[in-house]
């Protein structure tokens, strides 16, 4: 026997930082003025990051992590704010790191889950160009060569990549992928808030799947959903995944949700080069949904996020994005963002 829903439970999940929280917006900028600016290049898997910032999956985050975010994240998962400048503290996540100038009435404010460092590394010759040039505006490059962010406001600081893995992993394989690509980045850190240029495309016939946030919860709000329940996943649907899905969208029902709308989310930025890629895996999604596998108003669109294969640390972030983009419900696997080790490491599962 299924209940009522309170009257008072949200249909969508506020984003962190709530409905009014500043999401980056478009720069003013033209690509030539951007240009103009000090670069720096970023690799395929810091676009993946600059476009869950810009687009309002990471919210409250509207930039890089400065240090005192990152501090935040990795001694407590977490980040404290003030949206409603109750503490006159508005402004901690996006102005320089000061440690000499600590407020404890942000103690007050709101603290909402941030599992995993959102990091941009740089190494000493873009380090050292950032500080000559004295510039607050620093143009982000994506490795095609063009300029697709402005940063404002530079906040360097040291890369303690030991620190980081531990904490972030909780153990060590040199063969990691994730891992991998921090030990052999730069050894400094850029913090600072972001502005796209222009909407990220990556031309692959899949944009049409590539839905922002606020476009997500428009979907929603056009099938009358009174709860949105998200899907993750970087492998191709079997029978099981889609009973897990079709049983969910039952015991919602039986809870007394009249319309709840399941949301497939496949993983959509970097992944290790053995996962099924995506092209592959969104047509199989599409046949499936198309076959009647799964309810006709799936709604099915890609979480731009790399993979970072950190376990239940980051499936906290799986889920915490998802909510940011309005789902209410989240459903994971057995071994959620798990890896084996490699047999450097002894093998089997990392978690």
């Amino acid at each position: 026997v299924g209940y009522n829903v309170p009257s008072w439970y949200p249909l969508q999940s506020p984003p962190d930082g709530g409905f009014n929280w500043k999401t980056p917006q478009f720069s003013t900028y033209s690509r030539a003025a951007a240009a103009k600016f000090p670069k720096v290049l970023l690799t395929n898997v810091d676009v993946n990051w600059v476009q869950c910032i810009g687009e309002g999956w990471a919210s409250p985050l509207t930039g890089f992590m400065r240090e005192g975010a990152l501090l935040q994240t990795l001694h407590f998962n977490s980040l404290l704010l003030d949206p409603n400048d109750l503490t006159g503290n508005k402004n901690a996540l996006t102005t320089q790191t000061n440690f000499d100038d600590y407020s404890t009435e942000l103690q007050m404010g709101l603290r909402v889950n941030m599992p995993i460092p959102i990091v941009l590394p740089i190494n000493d010759n873009t380090k050292d160009a950032i500080i000559k040039s004295k510039e607050k505006k620093i143009a982000l490059v994506a490795p095609t060569g063009k300029v697709i962010a402005v940063l404002t406001d530079p906040e360097i600081y040291e890369f303690r990549k030991d620190e980081m893995i531990a904490r972030v992993f909780g153990g060590w394989d040199k063969n990691h992928p994730y891992m991998q690509k921090w030990v052999h980045a730069g050894n400094w850190l850029l913090g600072g808030e972001i502005e796209l240029l222009e909407r990220i495309r990556y031309d692959d016939g899949l944009d049409k799947y590539r839905l922002t946030p606020e476009e997500l919860r428009g979907k929603f709000k056009q099938r009358n959903a009174d709860a949105v329940y998200a899907f993750q996943t970087r492998n191709p649907t079997h029978a099981g995944h889609a009973h897990l899905m079709q049983e969910a969208g039952n015991r919602l029902k039986k809870q007394g949700f009249r319309k709840p709308t399941l949301w497939l989310s496949p993983l959509g930025g970097w992944s290790k080069a053995d996962d099924v890629p995506l092209d592959v895996r969104i047509k199989q999604h599409v046949q499936v949904i198309e076959k009647g596998m799964l309810p006709a108003s799936t709604v099915l669109a890609i979480w731009p996020s790399p993979m970072m294969y950190a376990g239940p640390t980051e499936v906290q972030w799986h889920a915490k994005s998802r909510r940011n983009a309005g789902a209410t419900f989240f459903i994971t696997g057995r071994d959620p963002a798990g890896i084996k080790r490699s047999k450097s490491a002894g093998g089997g599962d990392f978690y």
